[in-house]
C-alpha cells in the first residue's frame, strides 16, 4: 500500500508541532502542554473540516472580542478587558500572592472584578447560598501547582482569601508578569495589562 505525498506532509505538519508541544522545560508541564494541544485541535478542527466562509470565521471572531471586552457581557471571571477604577472594597491587587482560607491553596491574582461577573450556573455553584458573595469583589487567580497537581485558575471571593508571601509555581505566571519583586513581594504586572488596572 501506498502512502500518498499529502498524507504524509499533513503528518509532518502535525507531528512536528506536536513534538515541541511535549517536549517542555520541566517535566510537570507535560500535561498541561498534552491539554493544551488536545483544546487547541478540538477548537480548530471542526472549522478546518467544514470550512467555514471567511465572513462566518470573522463575525465570529468579532463577536467573541466583543464578549471578552464587555463587562456587562462575557468577559468574565475577573479577565475582561476594560479599565477597572479601584474601589475602596478591593483589598487586594493584580500581582498580590494569596492564600485561599477553607480550600488551602495559595494562588496569585490575575484579575478583578468589584462584583462578580459570570454566569448564573457557576455563581450557583461556586457561592452556593450565599449570595451576597456575588456583590463583593471577586479575583481571577492562578493556583499554585504545589497545591494542585494540573495547572488551575480560579475566580474566588474576597472574604475567602488572605494575602500570602512568596513565590508562585505556575505555567502562566510569565504571561502576565514580568518578575517578582522581592522589595514588596509582589508580582510586576506586564504593561499591556496595567492598562486594565492602573492603580494596581
Amino acid at each position: 500500500m501506498e502512502i500518498k505525498p499529502e498524507i504524509i506532509f499533513i503528518g509532518i505538519l502535525i507531528l512536528v508541532p506536536a513534538q515541541w508541544f511535549l517536549s517542555p522545560s520541566e517535566t510537570g508541564h507535560l500535561k498541561y502542554h498534552l491539554n493544551s494541544l488536545i483544546a487547541t485541535a478540538k477548537q480548530y478542527l471542526p472549522d478546518f473540516l467544514t470550512m467555514k466562509k471567511d465572513s462566518d470565521a470573522e463575525a465570529a471572531e468579532s463577536k467573541a472580542m466583543e464578549d471578552e471586552t464587555n463587562p456587562d457581557g462575557n468577559g468574565a471571571y475577573g479577565m475582561g478587558r476594560y479599565l477597572r477604577q479601584r474601589a475602596p472594597e478591593v483589598e487586594f491587587r493584580v500581582g498580590d500572592v494569596v492564600y485561599h482560607k477553607k480550600l488551602g491553596f495559595r494562588g496569585l491574582i490575575i484579575g478583578w472584578d468589584e462584583l462578580a461577573i459570570a454566569p448564573e450556573k457557576f455563581l450557583k455553584v461556586a457561592h452556593g447560598d450565599n449570595k451576597n458573595f456575588a456583590t463583593q469583589p471577586n479575583y481571577a487567580i492562578l493556583i499554585d501547582t504545589r497545591d494542585r497537581f494540573t495547572p488551575q485558575m480560579s475566580y474566588v471571593v474576597q472574604e475567602n482569601i488572605q494575602l500570602d508571601k512568596g513565590t508562585i509555581w505556575h505555567p502562566l505566571v510569565e504571561k502576565f508578569f514580568d518578575g517578582f519583586d522581592e522589595k514588596r513581594l509582589k508580582y510586576i504586572m506586564r504593561p499591556v495589562y496595567k492598562q486594565y488596572y492602573p492603580d494596581d
